[in-house]
């Protein structure tokens, strides 16, 4: 056989013989998959760290939560997922006054002092925008660009009031509830155990949908086993676990977004015939012909829409129906528990009592007085929702912005463009100056602070975004569907309260509370014995 010739020596040769420290051609003879495996962590490594220090947040703003100077980056951000409860606590009372920053494997989120929080009602979504920052959080351009619409005008159908249309929408839900109400809830006179945060949220997925895309849409079986909030959390969580330079590749992996792109197809599939529909029914109008058809979010988005919207019209619904439904289950099912608790086991009676008095005065909800004038009457079931809200809150951070522009708050604060800012909404858990005595379940604390005026009355009542409750964020950009989410947490809760009895099954005293990064998720193993009530 013919001997190889020897590698001919030049400088560059001499160069990489330096940097690997051996000869370049044995080093290469010998290199095995671990040295290649080696070689790509660190890489990954150096490339992250690079990223990393290039991330926008607001200038001086400490990076808090490492043990030491001695700690990797990448496995602080990786240690984001278990500790950052604990360290939005411990930044929340180290930095009072003062902004810190929180580092996650996907971007750094500069967390600012309550105090500049009121200057957000004065600046605009061009400079700070939730959506922007809610895209962030949900996913990427790989995870959720096709998934999720950024339009505004999802938020304007929630918002749009003109001509009562709040008023309809709601009275919709009311007597959709009646149709859910008795094919979901349990029918025995006996003790049963029921899995409570299914039945509510199958409940509202079929009262939602009346309200978004309407009858008989919201009934049919594509509809009602969607599943699309769960999986579009999920693949959202997924996302954020990994860094950001694997998502081209992740995203085309794992099966939870598979089923969001079969759900956005689902979805076109539902609406399709009703937008047919409507636009059969918009015809007839135009010839001066009466039709009864009702009302929907999906008919408002149809008129009002412009035409590249509606080339995502399957996202915009979605867009609409994913945070009504999760986040108002979610709070009723709380409430549920917490009535449970056996430290106070008389709300049960005293929420009977209330519901009975407007009741009698005002006759059953929605048939006298208008669903939210009806909800609005329930003074004591608000304050109880409100305590249980601020101690089962879903999220540790918000409200969120993402600034387009550089903004300078009054003192001179300037959050630069491109960082990602947010609030800690669990102050009203951990800070006596906020809510005394925090630590305890108080169900009256509202109803006491609401009594003291009628100016306090308004103020303190659920829905209401104030800087003690950032449950439904704050501002001009607050959650714009917050005032339907009470209507209808009253008007199922109020019901339930009413029909049942109801109880943790033996040995148990409460879900437990997990931690999975700023997301606070209550245990789905709950469950709670249930019966008819005798009485009712």
């Amino acid at each position: 056989m013919e001997a190889l010739h020897p590698v001919q020596h030049n400088g560059t040769y001499d160069k990489l013989n330096a940097v690997v420290g051996a000869d370049v051609s044995t080093f290469l003879s010998t290199f095995s998959a671990w040295k290649g495996l080696v070689l790509l962590l660190c890489l990954s490594w150096g490339a992250s760290t690079i990223a990393t220090s290039r991330r926008v947040r607001v200038e001086g703003a400490p990076v808090h939560g490492y043990w030491g100077w001695f700690e990797p980056t990448w496995f602080f951000k990786l240690r984001y997922a278990r500790d950052a409860h604990k360290w939005i606590e411990s930044g929340y009372h180290k930095f009072k006054d003062s902004p810190f920053v929180l580092r996650r494997l996907d971007h750094d989120i500069t967390i600012l002092p309550t105090k500049y929080v009121d200057e957000l009602r004065s600046i605009p979504n061009a400079k700070l925008s939730r959506g922007r920052a809610n895209f962030l959080e949900w996913g990427d351009q790989w995870a959720m660009h096709s998934l999720w619409s950024h339009s505004e005008v999802s938020i304007k159908a929630i918002s749009e009031n003109r001509n009562g249309q709040m008023g309809k929408y709601l009275e919709a839900i009311r007597k959709e509830l009646d149709y859910a109400y008795e094919i979901e809830m349990p029918k025995g006179d006996d003790w049963e155990k029921v899995d409570i945060s299914h039945v509510v949220s199958q409940i509202l997925v079929r009262c939602i949908g009346k309200m978004i895309v309407g009858n008989p849409a919201c009934r049919s079986e594509k509809w009602l086993k969607l599943g699309y909030t769960e999986d579009f959390v999920a693949a959202s969580l997924i996302m954020r676990f990994l860094p950001t330079w694997t998502h081209p590749l992740i995203t085309n992996i794992i099966p939870q977004r598979k089923r969001l792109v079969n759900g956005v197809q689902t979805v076109r599939e539902i609406i399709a015939p009703m937008i047919a529909r409507h636009e059969e029914f918009n015809k007839q109008r135009a010839q001066g012909i009466e039709v009864d058809e009702e009302d929907s979010m999906l008919n408002w988005v149809l008129d009002n829409a412009d035409e590249e919207a509606l080339k995502n019209i399957a996202q915009i619904v979605l867009v609409m129906f994913v945070p009504a439904a999760h986040t108002t289950s979610m709070g009723i099912a709380n409430v549920l528990f917490d009535l449970c608790n056996r430290d106070h086991p008389e709300w049960v009676q005293d929420l009977r009592e209330e519901i009975s008095e407007v009741t009698d005065e005002f006759g059953p909800i929605g048939e006298k007085v208008p669903v939210r004038d009806w909800a609005l009457k329930l003074d004591k079931l608000d304050s109880f929702f409100q305590e249980s809200q601020r101690l089962s809150q879903p999220i540790s951070i918000t409200p969120n912005r993402y600034a387009y522009q550089d903004v300078t708050f009054k003192d001179g604060l300037t959050v630069p463009k491109g960082a990602l800012i947010g609030f800690v909404a669990v102050h009203n858990q951990i800070d006596p100056e906020i809510a005394p005595n925090p630590e305890v379940f108080d169900p009256m604390r509202s109803y006491r602070r609401r009594m003291v005026n009628a100016e306090e009355r308004q103020k303190y009542m659920a829905g209401q975004p104030s800087k003690e409750n950032f449950a439904f964020g704050y501002g001009a950009q607050a959650c714009p569907g917050r005032n339907y989410a009470v209507a209808v947490l009253k008007m199922v809760l109020s019901r339930i309260i009413m029909d049942y009895e109801f109880k943790f099954p033996e040995g148990q005293t409460g879900p437990t509370k997990y931690h999975l990064m700023e997301f606070i998720i209550p245990d789905p193993r709950a469950r709670l014995m249930m019966r008819k009530r005798k009485t009712a």
